[in-house]
């Protein structure tokens, strides 16, 4: 056998034999006794709120709704403003009842023009669409 062979023959042994040794050792091991160390760790939550987005309309909007209530024109035009809670909308309604379309909305303290009381406790604004007289008042809510 030439000598390159002879050497990396050898040390090829040794490696197995080496390696073979380290597998008993593992195999005979006591189990031993950890101790950890603990970490403060700081956890960051992030709340996401979301927003809302109110429609915008270019440009007068019509009410096709027909007339079937009856309205009390107002001597002049009156501001109110809209009382709602904080983050809450007052609808605004093709007729004087929830059950008509939902036109747009309306948040607390925005003023609306009021033209005429519809019946049912509803006032016709001054765009023709209806808003409930419960929530408006005749000054600015805090």
């Amino acid at each position: 056998m030439n000598r390159k062979r002879f050497t990396t023959v050898l040390i090829a042994s040794m490696m197995i034999g080496v390696m073979s040794l380290g597998l008993a050792a593992c195999k005979k091991t006591k189990a031993t006794e950890t101790t950890l160390e603990s970490t403060e760790l700081t956890t960051t939550t992030t709340t996401t709120i979301p927003t809302t987005t109110l429609t915008e309309y270019e440009g007068p909007l019509t009410n096709d709704e027909t007339i079937s209530w009856t309205e009390t024109a107002l001597e002049s035009p009156a501001t109110y403003y809209v009382k709602v809670s904080k983050g809450e909308f007052l609808n605004v309604r093709k007729g004087p009842n929830v059950n008509y379309e939902k036109v747009g909305t309306l948040t607390r303290g925005q003023s609306v023009q009021v033209v005429a009381k519809a019946s049912g406790g509803w006032y016709k604004t001054q765009d023709g669409f209806y808003v409930s007289e419960t929530y408006l008042t005749g000054t600015m809510p805090d």
